[in-house]
């Protein structure tokens, strides 16, 4: 465990022991008193480790929760106690009166399920809706037994005191007790993420040096399972491809965190040296870092594509026969022979690169810069250091220039000689067409098809070195910028937020919620899921074809009243209905006249407020989740015996092994944060137990039971304090499948169509930014109201929302297995496909978008070099490098895929372009190896490659889809009518034999 957590763990205790201390030293011992400090106590459990501006936006909102809930509730109270002035029978006052119960549940009723319904629909107020639960919960609950309004006063204030004592102990440990800012965590982040990025570099460097020997086709291939079925399954993957792929999931997961936590950030109030648009400044150059980086590990898709069009892969090695193999292995060696060759200077970039990193991390003061050997000495050795240059130095970013001038001059050379040796003619496709993977036999020996291997071959070659030289020179620039920002030379100042920034926050509050921008408040496990992405009203607004748009006042009326019916009839209000009929069937044994004492005495509150804290959406999550709080309620006993014995029950030591154990049981929230409920509710259970024996320590049993409530010793009440919540959590996993589930099938698969549709965004905003690249219309990049500006904008915001799709995704994935199988099998294997399909469009599609990027080089305006870059621009222009049908495709396959419908007859993926071939029928000169060292040339291969592989995963793509959808089907099918075989259905169209022999001919 590191220092930071074990810290965190400490802070987050506080509240609860600090809760405890207080209401022993109380002179006021009144029972209602303790249930609101430990209501207080569940309240503020968690939200004194939320970093300072999220702490600030959270508490805000939970206060204002609490205010308006004991407003309500003492409505609702009072009124209760008016139906019970009204109804009082004559003689001698009853304890229980029917009408003032009948007020409460349906105060309670209506009030949890409006509660539910803001938790659903705008799940940043997750934690006030839970406190607002919380408080109604408890004030219905009580409501019954007051019989005058000074009662019910007295009752909503004590409640209304212990809540805002209990967040007024969250607010000082938070601000006063080991105090973390949002710009500090953003700080870790982005040091983690330069971390990663040098990782990764350095994982790469040993996949690209492990292709020097090993079998390049050999690496993640599919072989046949010795077995009855044949299944197949796929081999590990080797350790350089395993760590790749591991690094780059981190990667893309810190992204999306650091992307989430940047506006927090950009709007705290603090002392500091970096500004919010440094931050901002140092998120972009990470990301135009990120993006080629991610792209260069596709190269181990890119020879799995290739073995698998060739079948070299092992799935196909019955198929081999002696010629194929020996052409298998010709590849190889000759890949082996390449990556040997070209060894030293992608060693050299890479290395350089790993020091342009850590010079960013010295300059910004991420790190600590390593100390002197002459320690007694105020000046460095300069004749011991000789001429070497070292991340930090002022003269450090020329020798990075110098290095990446250096690898482009050097690699044009080799990757000339290594076309000229083997007589490559740039002239045709790669991958071109089909059968240039499966060639004849008879023909496979022949020279074209060595040419054909050799242009592939320079492809990818220059596929991998447009990469790392894109890679380089981002990571220039962010050395340069670093420069810029020298933190060294920076003054500590005082930092506010502009008012743009706090306006945005303002106005986020109740907006519709998203992951990927400053609404991100979600509490993960609460709402049931990790993200909340927001896919724009295009996503989910369909066109009235029922109504026309409204064009005056009245229509306009009539439009808000029918959007409050939608509204009551919309998912979210289905929710919230569930969690009021849950609380319901709880809070019934309250209302009731034989069963209202039961209530009392068994505390059976705690099950409420058990199902307002549990309710979740899906059912698989359910299942996980049910079992682990289970298992944590039942530790929290056991740790609560021991709490309470070790320190022989004196009141001080009780209290410190309670810190000791709440510190200890927020390790899992902040290590896994997704299950924080869980550890919420072991810590809540244990402080119930400890907390009720502290309140009768502290005021008798005499008054401790005034109230109704027997007295049980600890290791009574235990038992009993874990039925009573697993009682309440069963109710909410019950109540999660009544009257239907809304299982993790449905959510996978409408997440998946979201995530389709993002992808037919994210391809129609790359099509029009090539376009606009193109025509050389893109405008001044710095200006927001440019065309360029704008692209990029959405084309970045589009492509954080589909990176933590695809990690939702995943994790609904996992939690299918949590489910009770009910009908067929699940097809996780179809849905994990589609999922990685996805994912690989994602890539391509930016690697596209990146690739555009030189037909605004530098360059063109090079006389020697524009009129070439002019011509090669202009046809690619009229190549139709990008096309509206795959965005189509897209959007078609995931309107089917949201609604379970199923795909249009006939429907083929795109015309694959053959982009090489077109080129070379307009102008055979354009694609000479003598322009090999124009920077568009190796963009052209990046160009190629991406788009044969986007044809690829849509031809994969819609084959998925096909069989989970299916397809519909028009066919025309004629059958005998004397047939008596079953085959024959109403669903076969039978045609009316006209020869006089009676019999028809089956076609």
């Amino acid at each position: 465990m590191d220092v930071p957590t074990a810290l965190m763990m400490m802070k987050a205790a506080l509240p609860p022991a600090i809760a405890l201390a207080m209401y022993q030293a109380d002179a006021i011992a009144q029972t209602y008193t303790t249930l609101g400090y430990l209501v207080a106590i569940i309240s503020i459990l968690g939200f004194c480790i939320m970093p300072r501006a999220k702490f600030i936006q959270t508490m805000t909102l939970n206060v204002l929760a609490v205010c308006i809930g004991s407003a309500v509730g003492l409505l609702m109270v009072w009124s209760a106690v008016q139906a019970r002035l009204h109804t009082k029978p004559a003689g001698p006052p009853q304890p229980y009166n029917s009408s003032q119960s009948a007020v409460c549940a349906i105060w309670l009723f209506f009030q949890i399920w409006l509660v539910n319904l803001i938790k659903a629909k705008l799940p940043q107020f997750a934690f006030p809706t839970i406190i607002y639960a919380i408080l109604v919960n408890v004030a219905a609950t009580y409501g019954p037994q007051f019989q005058t309004t000074a009662q019910a006063e007295s009752f909503i204030q004590r409640l209304l005191e212990t809540f805002l004592t209990g967040l007024a102990i969250a607010t000082g440990v938070s601000l006063f007790i080991i105090p973390v800012t949002c710009r500090k965590v953003v700080t870790k982040q982005m040091i983690g993420y330069i971390g990663l990025l040098r990782a990764t570099l350095q994982a790469e460097q040993k996949y690209l040096q492990s292709l020097e020997t090993s079998d390049i086709f050999s690496a993640t291939s599919l072989t046949k399972e010795s077995g009855r079925k044949n299944e197949k399954k796929q081999i590990d993957p080797s350790p350089e491809v395993q760590a790749l792929k591991k690094l780059t999931a981190g990667i893309t997961e810190l992204h999306g965190k650091l992307y989430g936590d940047l506006p927090f950030a950009k709007r705290e109030v603090a002392l500091g040296k970096l500004t919010p648009d440094d931050f901002e400044g140092i998120f972009k150059h990470l990301r135009r870092i990120m993006m080629p980086l991610m792209g260069l590990g596709t190269l181990v898709d890119i020879f799995d594509r290739h073995a698998e069009t060739n079948r070299w892969d092992a799935a196909h090695a019955n198929e081999a026969t002696p010629e194929t193999t020996k052409l298998r292995e010709k590849t190889v060696q000759e890949w082996n022979e390449i990556m040997q060759s070209i060894h030293e200077p992608f060693a050299r970039i890479i290395q350089a690169m790993d020091q342009g990193l850590e010079h960013a991390l010295l300059r910004l003061q991420f790190i600590k810069p390593p100390k002197r050997k002459n320690k007694g000495s105020d000046v460095e050795d300069t004749e011991a250091r000789g001429d070497s240059i070292k991340p930090g130095d002022d003269d450090f970013t020329d020798y990075l220039q110098r290095e990446c001038e250096e690898f482009g001059s050097e690699k044009s050379l080799k990757l000339k000689a290594w076309a000229e040796d083997r007589g490559v003619e740039i002239g045709d496709s790669f991958p071109g067409h089909a059968e240039a993977f499966a060639v004849p036999d008879e023909i496979k020996l022949e020279p074209t098809v060595t040419h054909r291997r050799g242009q592939r071959q320079l492809y990818v070659l220059l596929y991998v070195v447009f990469l790392l030289n894109s890679i380089a020179s981002a990571v220039l620039d962010f050395a340069r910028f670093a420069d810029k920002r020298n933190q060294s030379k920076a003054k500590t100042r005082l930092i506010f937020p502009k008012k743009k920034q706090f306006s945005k926050w303002v106005a986020s509050t109740f907006r519709t919620p998203d992951a990927t921008t400053e609404d991100n408040t979600t509490v993960a496990d609460i709402g049931g899921q990790n993200t909340v992405v927001y896919l724009g009203s295009a996503f989910k607004t369909k066109k009235d074809p029922e109504h026309l748009p409204p064009r005056n006042v009245w229509e306009k009326f009539g439009n808000f009243i029918r959007g409050i019916s939608h509204l009551l009839g919309s998912p979210e209000s289905s929710f919230g209905f569930r969690c009021a009929c849950a609380t319901m069937s709880i809070a019934i044994i309250a209302y009731l006249k034989d069963t209202q004492r039961f209530f009392v005495e068994q505390r059976l509150v705690w099950a409420m407020i058990m199902v307002a804290i549990s309710m979740t959406p899906t059912a698989g999550q359910s299942y996980f989740s049910f079992i682990l709080r289970v298992f944590g309620s039942i530790a929290a006993m056991v740790a609560a015996f021991l709490i309470w014995y070790i320190p022989d029950e004196h009141t001080a030591g009780v209290i410190v092994f309670l810190w000791v154990f709440v510190a200890l049981g927020f390790y899992i929230p902040l290590k896994h944060f997704n299950l924080v409920i869980i550890g919420l509710i072991s810590v809540v259970t244990a402080t119930l137990i400890v907390g009720y024996e502290l309140e009768v320590k502290k005021i008798g049993k005499e008054l401790a039971t005034s109230n109704g409530q027997p007295f049980y010793p600890i290791y009574e009440l235990g038992p009993y304090r874990v039925a009573t919540v697993v009682g309440g959590l069963f109710v909410a996993f019950i109540w999660t499948f009544f009257p239907y589930p809304i299982s993790e099938h449905s959510a996978l698969r409408q997440k998946l169509g979201g995530a389709l549709y993002l992808s037919a965004n994210l391809y129609s905003i790359i099509h029009e930014t090539v376009l606009a690249r193109i025509r050389d219309d893109e405008g001044d990049l710095t200006d927001p109201k440019s065309p360029g500006f704008q692209l990029s904008k959405a084309r970045n915001k589009v492509f954080a929302k589909q990176m933590l799709l695809l990690q939702g995704l995943r994790m609904h994935s996992n939690f299918v297995k949590w489910e009770v199988p009910l009908g067929g099998k699940f097809p996780k294997k179809e849905y994990d496909e589609i999922i990685q399909l996805v994912s690989n469009l994602l890539s391509h599609s930016f690697l596209i978008s990146y690739a555009s990027e030189t037909f605004t080089h530098p360059s063109l305006r090079d006389p020697n070099s524009a009129q070439w870059f002019q011509d090669f621009r202009r046809i690619v222009g009229s190549a139709e490098l990008t096309s509206h049908e795959i965005t189509s495709l897209l959007a078609m396959l995931s309107s089917s895929i949201t609604n379970g419908q199923p795909l249009p007859p006939y429907l083929n993926p795109p015309e694959k372009f053959q982009l090489s071939k077109g080129l070379a029928e307009v102008d055979q000169d354009i694609l000479s190896i003598r322009h090999i060292s124009e920077p568009g040339y190796a963009a052209f291969a990046v160009l190629q490659i991406s788009t044969r592989c986007i044809n690829m995963d849509l031809e994969k793509l819609l084959r998925a889809v096909k069989k989970l959808v299916g397809e519909l089907d028009f066919s025309f099918h004629i059958v005998s009518t004397q047939s008596e075989s079953e085959s024959a259905s109403t669903d076969t169209l039978v045609r009316t034999p006209t020869r006089s022999s009676g019999r028809s001919k089956q076609d």
